[in-house]
């Protein structure tokens, strides 16, 4: 057809147009769906592929078919490996096999793998050419519905991605989006690069700088990464997303591009009235339908058949048979399914592999016409192009042809270069012969991935075969009617005539691979379809297996297409437009797109007759060579070499520096903790470190210096006098109270030693050191030079007054340090001084004192101690200054020298060790008979007396305690006021009642260790342990049954109490601690379990599910057991970390504390349970870490295609390498988990006890981390890199909890207090009295946090309210037990503030929190129970009740109130005591009841308790108090018994139907109450109302 024919035809098309656009017809769904409105899906996109043959999976659902064929390596060597270089023996072009590519690119897409990647590489076997023996090429296996594949009845199905219509996605891309993204909206066309102002003929497709995802795979010619892999913006913007593969695909792409827009602007120019949607429908409309006719009645016929004398397959037969199928046109069948089958898809189609060159002669523009393109001019006149050599390492610059191998990904160089050439090229160039062989370009040479840069196609294809589950050869020949063959020769029988002998040879020697295999070799039964169906091939073209299986396919695609153009009934076309299409080819095409024309190549470019134009110089084979224009040279290039590609590579260096990094963060954070703290330490050293006053006038005996105490304890205010009368030095802290002192009096004829004075000679020289025999050294710092001078003058005035000599040495500042002699050092030595005193009493072994040996220096340092009067004191926890200590001193000391050696001290450990009550009542009356006149005046008991109550900081008035000594006057039968013998003496200390407790009591070493104490010794003497116990038992017994009374309160209530016997075995011991710790924290306990069996829950259903639901999963198969255990960690990680909200949750926390939850969950243990489950949290991030750094191994080892597959969130492009730190750097999921493990070390790290006892702001500061920690948490699943988000799951509750918790505690201000007063009380105990706020409302027995502005703003710290509501002060009790606390006594510490200068430091008050037992006053009688720290609240709640009792007008049920506070020992809360004593004061009314119990005896309770024991009961007969607390409260010692308690209290109330009980302290405490209350209650009487919380 002319040009000027063909114009006159698209006119006229372009006349009819104008009279259809108003109809608008219905044009074809891009996607397939509805163009069979009885089958909606048939052919739409991404549905499966047909089956004309049975399945045949290994499993008959989905492993590959085939296991027991041969290797497909061994099949392609043997079948489809030979001779190339032999050209086509019925004329095909090059033309027909890329036209035959194309078509396959416009009806099926099955190339892209599954997700997740399933692969199945082909082992290269022994004695390959080609490869490596033992290497594999990758194979992975084709995407399929992932409904299908779950048993043999519903066996695997893959599917095609795009329609199988001839639909013009060929041309306009796969999808509605595809085709917006190249169209340029204007004039109805597809977008050029130079806009439409380039002529038709040499215009190309816009960049594609939009990204579309052609596909892109590495450049196999490149020799370096960065070449190979190209981005996808340098393609153009085409509908083929794989039309870039080579340069002859590429070019049937830019014919098509050009032949719309042809159609556009021709259209555009009949009708300008036309929209631009009208010009591109109408435009596409004609092209597709040219390219159906074109590929059905044209190309088709010839691919099916061409015979020697030149006829063509008639398609449109009306005779049919199985070996010669035909299907001529009847118009439109709904009921024909278009789909594309596996037959055709995997093998059929593929025929056209064999008819492939190695490459391609390109032609210019031919000089001549007719006879000079034919024959021997054709050489010299149809201008073959050269190639220029583009591969390193080979000879020349220029081969006369284009390679294939070479060609593949590097399509635009040679279109763009000249593309009329390729068509002039494709139109003469032979294809390759019809036969089953293939060129090494596609046997050996095709591209392949990154890793493996060339493969074999052939063993490709049949490897595909057997994915898709095809049957073998013979299977699909009885699908297709045709008859099984009985012998391997029937596979072609038409040898020699249309058959090579290559192909005889080849069937001959696949039998015999096949017999040498133990394979079928008598029938071809086990063949695969491939290699079958290719053996059939006869120079006609595909043999019948194949030639059925292609017009099948075609003619189903035809006929079931309802937008077929030939269909009238679709009402696109008319009669006239078919008649018009049907006379297009595509010789029109070329002749109206491109520059070449009918004097350039054939009419039909398909086949190249004999008598065709620029017939090819000769066919084209590799390693030959051509002499052109008188040039001799290659006729094409060679193929680059076989590559491949490690995907780790480049990650190394980031793999090992990141983990390294973030493993040495570890340490760091450690280091800069540690820095932190001693920075902090310093800082406190200086802030101890006390400036010396320097005092004007006074006592000029008296001096106010800095005394350095040691290293550790640092320095401390003191005062200093001269007492020349008494001939001592006294040291006293500044209030006062006695330090030490140093008794320089002169013991019989013993010379007093001198002493000497060590003067500081560098640094400031303000420092002195004061040194006497047996004494610690007196390390003193001055205010200054003139000071220090005037205190030596002084103390060598004194000195010489008392006839002491003084020895001044100048010593440097270090070596008065170093040498000094400390109390930690002397404490040291006195330890085992006391061990040895021990060992010697009881006739023990080092051994059983936990003594290692001693040398000689030691030992003899032993034997040389003398025991001053303060350490005498001190080693019985006793103060030097009582009158008890002094005559039991002097006593002791019997050679008078003022100190107590080995031997005195011995002597008298003796005694008190022994079990002889006599000998220590006469140690005792010795004490105070110090005449040795053998009898105690009245003064002298009296002072006795005094000094026991000085022991026990007890006062008492003059006259109760001359009461108190008449009782015992009369309890001895003695006269008042003579003098007491020893005899009387024991009447009243070692009576029946008390001879065995005194017995068995004794004097506590303080200066021995609690291991050492406690040791057992020998059994004759019993233990220290066994005696404490002993005293404790008798002396409950001695009170069991006889009921205390309260005389002042007149009431008689039964107070018993027990003593539990301590196991004496060790496996004993360990089982009675086991079962207390169980009674302690049962609910603990049980709520730990049951949370940690839920974690452990959380952990499995992710470990499982990724282990075994998705077992075939990509990240799965890639990382194996790795993101097993990671996702079930990141979720162990999600219920670990988001409770942590809950547990920081205090209103929520009190508030549920004061209901009945608080029976069934330990709300006070929250803290515990914020360190555990953080503990938790810690252990599966340490496991997520590690394991991602495991998985972060393998994906950084797997290609980018393989990982967008698993990781869709995260599409790269293919050219774009996956690295290490691509993953963990620059995504969101990578980059947050680097941040979070970051987050996690600086915030546990900050979190140990270390650092929270020496840096705690800076704890508190990176404790606030956990906003970033959940923020980021947040942000790390939102990559959605492995999963969709679950964190939100876990988080939002325990978020929107803790919100409400936060904003009603920012609601409440934080508020600034004035510190009205600050008393350093005993026990460490710091007394705070602050301002309340006019609007701070609380409860008896709540708490506050309080932070001190000069100690840090942000640093909070709980403590229990010590005041009550009506009180107009707030108060608070602070023990010192950690550095803030500490650091708050000492800012509070007088001589520091000298506040009477200075303000208090003011206070940050956050508040109040927990629960008061407000209850109480609802309940007659009201029963308060308080167990060690549990006591604290009852502080407020006691001074709260006496309070409201004191009202007049303030009515209330309740009559009376009990309360029993069960302590270990009261030294440590003495300042309860006074508060006990301030409600007893203050009770008017007598409406409180207070009982103590002393549960624990420690040695302290011992022979001078003991005497004050006996004491006590005369005491409270006469004083009505305690003698140890001073109280009118009663002291027990032992555990009370509350059941006999409570029956003793409802005999006492008898009319009193309802008991309130509140209890507070240790679970086991509360338990046994409440048990004890349940079971009072099942009798009838008295009810019982429990209330308790636990701390």
């Amino acid at each position: 057809m002319m040009f000027a024919t063909t114009a006159g035809s698209f006119l006229l098309v372009a006349v009819i147009v104008s009279g259809q656009e108003t109809t608008e017809p219905e044009l074809a769904p891009l996607d397939g769906w509805y163009n069979n409105l009885l089958h909606p899906d048939w052919g739409a996109v991404d549905t499966i592929l047909l089956r004309k043959s049975p399945t045949s999976y290994a499993d008959g659902v989905y492993h590959m078919a085939g296991q027991n064929r041969p290797n497909p390596f061994e099949i392609s060597k043997i079948a489809h490996r030979g001779i190339m270089g032999l050209g086509s023996e019925r004329g095909r072009t090059a033309f027909m096999t890329y036209y035959g590519q194309q078509v396959v690119e416009e009806i099926m897409d099955v190339q892209r793998p599954g997700c997740p990647r399933e692969y199945e590489n082909i082992v290269v076997p022994d004695n390959d050419p080609l490869y490596t023996p033992g290497i594999q090429m990758p194979f992975t296996r084709s995407r399929f519905d992932a409904r299908t594949g779950q048993s043999p009845s519903n066996p695997r199905q893959q599917l095609n991605e795009i329609t199988p219509y001839l639909d013009g996605q060929l041309m306009y891309g796969p999808a509605r989006a595809w085709t917006d993204a190249i169209r340029e909206f204007k004039g109805g066309r597809l977008k050029a690069l130079d806009g439409k102002y380039t002529p038709i003929q040499e215009s190309f497709p816009d960049i594609n700088n939009i990204r579309l995802p052609f596909a892109n795979p590495p450049n196999p010619r490149a020799q370096t990464t960065e070449e190979r892999l190209q981005p996808v913006a340098r393609f153009w913007r085409l509908g083929n997303p794989r039309g870039f593969e080579n340069p002859f695909l590429l070019c049937f792409g830019v014919m098509w591009f050009r032949l719309h827009n042809f159609w556009a602007d021709m259209i555009s120019r009949e009708h300008p009235d036309y929209s631009d949607e009208a010009l591109f429908t109408e435009a596409r409309k004609y092209v597709v339908a040219i390219h159906q006719k074109i590929t059905v009645y044209d190309w088709l016929p010839r691919w099916l058949e061409i015979l020697e004398d030149g006829s063509i397959y008639n398609i449109t037969d009306s005779t049919s048979t199985p070996e010669r199928p035909t299907c001529p046109y009847k118009g439109y069948n709904p009921n024909i399914h278009p789909g594309i089958t596996h037959e055709f898809q995997t093998s059929a189609m593929r025929y056209g592999h064999t008819l492939v060159t190695p490459g391609l002669w390109r032609r210019g523009t031919p000089q001549g016409s007719g006879d000079d393109l034919r024959g021997n001019s054709a050489l010299q006149n149809c201008n073959w192009t050269r190639t220029s050599l583009k591969v390193p390492g080979q000879v020349g610059d220029q081969v006369h042809a284009f390679r294939l191998c070479n060609g593949y990904w590097n399509s635009q160089e040679a279109v763009t270069e000249d593309i009329d050439a390729l068509f002039r090229g494709m139109a003469s160039t032979l294809g390759e012969r019809e036969d089953h062989i293939m060129v090494a370009d596609l046997a050996g040479d095709v591209f392949g991935p990154l890793e493996f840069s060339r493969r074999d196609l052939a063993a490709l294809n049949i490897q595909r075969g057997r994915d898709h589950g095809l049957p073998d050869y013979q299977a699909v020949r009885e699908a297709f009617d045709l008859p099984r063959l009985n012998s391997w020769q029937e596979i072609n029988p038409t040898f020699p005539a249309d058959v090579p002998a290559s192909t005889v040879d080849a069937i001959a020697n696949l039998r015999q691979m096949y017999i040498d295999k133990g394979l079928n070799g008598t029938f071809p039964d086990d063949i695969d379809l491939f290699t079958g169906g290719l053996m059939e091939t006869t120079f006609d073209g595909p043999g019948p297996l194949f030639r059925a299986i292609l017009v099948e396919q075609f003619c189903r695609i035809r006929d079931g297409d309802r937008f077929w153009y030939e269909n009238l009934d679709n009402g696109l076309f008319s009669q006239a437009d078919i008649d018009m299409i049907n006379g297009i080819t595509i010789f029109d095409i070329i002749k109206n797109v491109t520059n070449v024309d009918e004097t350039q190549i054939q009419t039909d470019p398909f086949i190249h007759a004999t008598n065709d134009i620029c017939p090819q110089p000769q066919q084209l084979n590799i390693d030959t060579t051509i002499n052109l224009n008188g040039q001799t040279s290659l006729i094409i290039e060679n193929c680059t070499g076989f590559q491949t590609y490690d995907y780790f590579f480049n990650s190394e260096i980031s793999f090992a520096l990141t983990f390294l990094a973030v493993g040495l963060c570890i340490p760091a954070t450690v280091g800069i903790m540690i820095l932190l703290a001693k920075h902090r330490i310093k800082k406190m050293v200086l802030r101890k470190k006390k400036v010396a006053k320097k005092v004007k006038g006074g006592d000029p005996n008296m001096f106010d210096v800095l005394e350095w105490v040691g290293a550790k304890d640092g320095e401390r205010n003191i005062k200093i006098r001269f007492d020349s009368q008494r001939r001592k030095i006294h040291v006293s802290d500044r209030r006062g109270k006695p330090l030490r002192m140093i008794d320089l009096r002169q013991r019989g004829d013993l010379q007093i030693r001198p002493i000497y004075v060590w003067l500081e000679d560098d640094h400031s020289q303000t420092m002195c050191s004061v040194r006497a025999e047996g004494e610690i050294d007196l390390v003193l710092k001055f205010a200054d030079m003139d000071d220090l001078a005037e205190f030596v003058q002084r103390l060598e005035n004194f000195l010489n007054s008392i006839g002491v000599e003084m020895n001044q040495t100048h010593m440097r500042h270090d070596i008065i340090l170093n040498n000094a002699q400390t109390k930690e050092k002397r404490q040291k030595l006195l330890d085992k001084f006391f061990r040895i005193v021990s060992l010697q009493a009881f006739q023990g072994t080092a051994e059983d004192m936990a003594m290692e040996p001693l040398d000689q220096e030691t030992a003899k340092q032993l034997a040389d101690i003398k025991l001053t009067r303060t350490e005498f004191a001190e080693a019985f926890g006793l103060k030097p200054t009582s009158i008890f200590v002094r005559n039991m001193f002097l006593l002791v000391d019997s050679d008078k020298s003022g100190f107590v050696n080995f031997r005195e001290f011995l002597d008298f450990f003796v005694v008190l060790s022994s079990q002889d009550a006599d000998s220590k009542v006469q140690l005792i009356f010795n004490m105070y008979d110090i005449g040795q006149k053998g009898v105690l005046s009245k003064s002298d008991f009296a002072k006795m007396i005094t000094s026991l109550l000085d022991l026990s900081d007890s006062t008492l008035d003059k006259s109760k305690v001359t009461d108190l000594i008449s009782s015992m006057y009369r309890v001895a039968n003695v006269r008042e006021g003579s003098d007491m013998t020893f005899t009387d003496f024991k009447k009243i200390f070692a009576d029946e009642e008390y001879a065995k407790t005194l017995a068995n009591a004794k004097l506590d070493l303080d200066g021995m260790s609690g291991e050492a104490q406690s040791h057992n010794v020998k059994k004759k003497h019993g233990t220290l342990h066994s005696r404490s116990q002993t005293l404790m038992r008798n002396y409950g017994k001695s009170s069991k049954g006889k009921g205390l009374s309260n005389r002042k309160r007149g009431t008689t209530v039964r107070v018993t109490t027990k003593t539990l016997a301590y196991p004496k075995t060790r496996m004993g011991q360990l089982w009675f601690q086991f079962t207390s710790w169980v009674a302690t924290y049962q609910l603990v306990i049980f709520w730990t379990v049951l949370y940690t069996l839920c974690l452990a829950g959380v952990f499995a259903e992710r470990a499982f599910y990724y282990s075994v639901e998705r077992e075939h999963a990509g990240l799965r198969r890639i990382a194996g057991y790795g993101v097993t255990i990671t996702r079930g960690a990141a979720s162990a990680m999600m219920f670990t970390y988001c409770p942590l909200l809950i547990t920081m949750s205090r209103n929520l926390i009190t508030f549920f504390r004061e209901t009945s939850l608080h029976r069934f969950f330990p709300w006070d243990s929250m803290h515990f349970l914020h360190k555990y489950i953080a503990f938790w949290g810690l252990f599966f991030t340490m496991v997520h870490v590690v394991g991602h750094s495991i998985n972060l191994y393998h994906i950084s080892t797997q290609s980018s295609g393989d990982l967008n597959c698993i990781f869709r969130e995260y599409f790269r492009a293919q050219d774009v390498l996956a690295s290490f730190h691509y993953w963990t750097f620059t995504t969101i999921t990578g980059l947050t988990g680097v941040i979070l493990t970051l987050i996690v070390i600086v915030m546990y790290v900050f979190a140990m006890p270390f650092a929270r006892r020496y840096v705690f702001n800076a704890f508190w500061t990176t404790h606030k981390f956990y906003v970033l920690l959940y923020i980021f948490n947040i942000m790390h699943g939102s990559g959605r890199l492995v999963q969709a988000p679950l964190f939100w799951l876990y988080f939002l509750p325990c978020l929107v909890i803790f919100l409400i918790d936060k904003m009603i505690s920012v609601s409440r201000n934080k508020i600034q207090i004035g510190v009205i007063s600050a008393d350093l009380l005993p026990s460490d105990v710091t007394a705070l009295v602050f301002k309340r706020p006019a609007s701070f409302e609380y409860k008896s027995g709540q708490w506050v946090r309080i932070a001190c502005l000069n100690l840090g703003k942000s640093e909070y710290h709980p403590f229990t309210l010590t005041s009550a509501p009506h009180e107009e002060h707030l108060s608070l009790h602070i023990r010192a037990v950690g550095p803030w606390t500490t650091n708050i006594r000492e800012l509070y510490d007088p001589d520091r503030l000298e506040y009477k200068k200075f303000k208090l430091p003011k206070l940050f008050l956050d508040g109040p929190y927990g629960e008061g037992h407000q209850d109480w006053y609802r309940f007659q009688i009201a029963i308060l129970v308080g167990g060690g720290i549990g006591v604290t609240p009852f502080a407020s709640i006691l001074k709260d009740i006496v309070h409201k009792s004191k009202i007049d007008d303030f009515r209330f049920p309740c009559k009376k109130v009990y309360f029993l506070w069960v302590t270990r020992t009261q030294k440590q809360f003495e300042w309860m005591t006074d508060i006990i004593r301030e409600v007893e004061n203050n009770d008017l009314k007598n409406f409180v009841d207070v009982h103590i119990f002393i549960t624990q005896f420690k040695e302290k309770f011992d022979f001078r308790t003991t005497m004050l024991y006996i004491c006590e009961r005369h005491f409270q007969k006469v004083a009505g108090k305690s003698l140890f607390t001073g109280l009118s409260a009663t002291t027990h010692f032992g555990r009370p018994q509350f059941q006999d308690i409570l029956k003793s209290i409802s005999n006492e109330h008898p009319s009193v139907n309802r008991v309130g009980v509140f209890s507070c302290g240790p679970p086991p405490m509360t338990n046994q109450l409440d048990r004890t209350c349940s079971d009072l209650n099942k009798i009838q009487g008295t009810i019982f109302k429990h209330h308790f919380e636990n701390f």
